[in-house]
């Protein structure tokens, strides 16, 4: 039976198991046939076999034994690097000593907040609004300073209905005809998807500063319609809202597993944003990475080393069932997607009854120094930086925590971002396909180039995380302007 969804998420009916495996559906779709590189670096052997007998719906060969899944490879010669590195014998104490205990904002005020939202929703959007919170504050790598966002969920038929009328009433009050058109009623034009939702942050704007907000910021022609507004009777100094933008509710469940699952997580990714917002490289309005793309960074470096597996990758070879959600992508076409991925909970179960095997390949002795060890914080670190200072593939490698196999995505996945004349770097959204690089300026991507090449010569020389955060952004770097075809005019025709 299928999994019962709240109505605004619009979950399409799971796949069903069926009786006969020769009749089953494909599970896994991660690239050719050929390759099977996928969680955390590869899968076991009767795994791989087992996976392309499925592509080609072939009913598999029961030999009596299952292999469990094999989620420790390594693909970075990090011990090597550690090696040559000349770290300040402090760095990880101090680390630790910043980061291990970094607060987050308390649960209380979080939901007070999105109850006055909501509350204020039911009152001048419609009367089914529910308000979400997501982001940072919730999925495990914020602070106590950190902005709120909040989805406000309504049907859209319900929404574009409303939101017709509250046009409707607005238009003909400025013209001072409300009261003729009572008399003689005409109902309203029913708005597009995209109207309604500039209608409805409008009417939130208007509405709730009497309930103790103020208006900080109203962008309601962008593409997610969003305003944004300040908590005058909290300590929340940023609340951004938009309307009906489901996707990020996934992302910070599935976000917020990761920071879960190995508890230098969290401190190295308050760490990397800490320093990438000191030099200026983090901040999409500024024209470089988001704060969120910087931590799905981190997250695949982790992968890399086989410190964190793939969830997502996990819950597609674990499950028969795909969690579909149909709802507006990034340019505002409906289309499915998959939200499945395993939660804590799951993944530690399976691994307790041995279905995902521990780290015991070649590289077991690395990843299990590195599990163990609780002082490393200063190894990844720098095994971070130098990652992408001089190992990562600019222009071809894609970031990717859905499929961590460091390879390319193909010509396909480029146009769903940004493209410079130098190679740059391929960010992908864990659940929508996009490359989260759409707002990344050319002269930020070379500046984020150079702070790492610096970054990566202090780590070697071996300064102290105080030097290492509090040093002066390097100058920015001047390129040379790329040449612009000229339209030429075309000449008149002699008479």
């Amino acid at each position: 039976m299928a999994a019962v969804a709240p109505p605004f998420l619009q979950v399409a009916s799971p796949w069903l198991r069926s009786e006969a495996p020769a009749q089953r559906s494909p599970r896994l779709a991660f690239g050719s046939s050929r390759r099977r590189r996928c969680i955390g670096g590869s899968v076991s052997i009767g795994l791989c076999v087992s996976l392309r007998r499925r592509a080609r719906r072939e009913p598999d060969i029961d030999t009596g034994e299952k292999l469990p899944i094999d989620t420790g490879i390594m693909q970075l010669e990090l011990l090597d690097w550690l090696n040559q590195a000349n770290l300040h014998p402090d760095l990880s104490k101090d680390a630790l000593a910043k980061f291990g205990g970094v607060p987050q904002q308390a649960d209380e005020v979080v939901e007070k907040v999105v109850q006055r939202i909501q509350e204020g929703a039911r009152r001048c959007v419609a009367p089914s609004s529910t308000v979400h919170p997501f982001g940072s504050t919730v999925n495990g790598f914020g602070e106590e300073s950190s902005d709120l966002d909040v989805l406000v969920a309504i049907k859209e038929q319900e929404l574009t209905y409303f939101m017709s009328y509250a046009n409707w009433g607005q238009r003909h009050q400025r013209r001072g005809t409300l009261q003729d058109d009572l008399d003689e009623f005409d109902p309203p034009k029913n708005l597009t998807p995209k109207a309604a939702m500039c209608h409805a942050v409008q009417q939130l704007a208007d509405y709730l500063p009497e309930l103790g907000f103020k208006v900080l910021n109203l962008i309601p022609q962008a593409r997610k319609p969003l305003v944004t507004l300040e908590d005058m009777q909290g300590p929340l100094k940023e609340v951004d809202i938009s309307i009906n933008n489901s996707l990020p509710l996934y992302n910070s469940r599935l976000l917020k597993s990761y920071s879960q699952l190995d508890e230098r997580v969290r401190p190295l990714v308050l760490l990397v944003k800490v320093w990438a917002k000191g030099k200026r490289i983090c901040g999409a309005h500024e024209g470089n990475l988001s704060s969120y793309s910087w931590t799905i960074m981190v997250l695949y470096f982790l992968q890399l080393v086989g410190l964190l597996p793939s969830l997502q990758l996990l819950h597609e070879v674990l499950n028969d069932e795909k969690r579909i959600l149909s709802t507006r992508d990034y340019w505002g076409n409906i289309r499915d997607f998959d939200t499945g991925f395993l939660t804590v909970e799951e993944y530690q179960k399976a691994v307790a009854d041995k279905t995902i095997a521990a780290p015991q390949t070649e590289d077991s002795l690395t990843v299990a120094k590195l599990r163990e060890s609780f002082a490393t914080k200063a190894q990844l670190l720098y095994g971070f930086i130098r990652f992408f200072a001089t190992e990562y593939d600019w222009g071809t490698e894609v970031v990717s925590m859905h499929k961590p196999d460091r390879k390319d995505r193909g010509i396909w996945f480029k146009f769903f971002g940004k493209n410079h004349p130098e190679p740059v770097i391929h960010v992908e959204d864990p659940i929508e396909f996009r490359d989260l690089n759409i707002v990344m300026r050319r002269e930020r991507l070379a500046q984020m180039k150079e702070e790492f090449n610096h970054a990566l010569e202090m780590l070697n020389t071996g300064c102290s995380l105080e030097e290492f955060l509090n040093r002066e952004p390097r100058p920015e770097v001047f390129l040379v302007p790329t040449r612009r075809r000229r339209r030429h005019r075309a000449m008149p025709l002699p008479t």
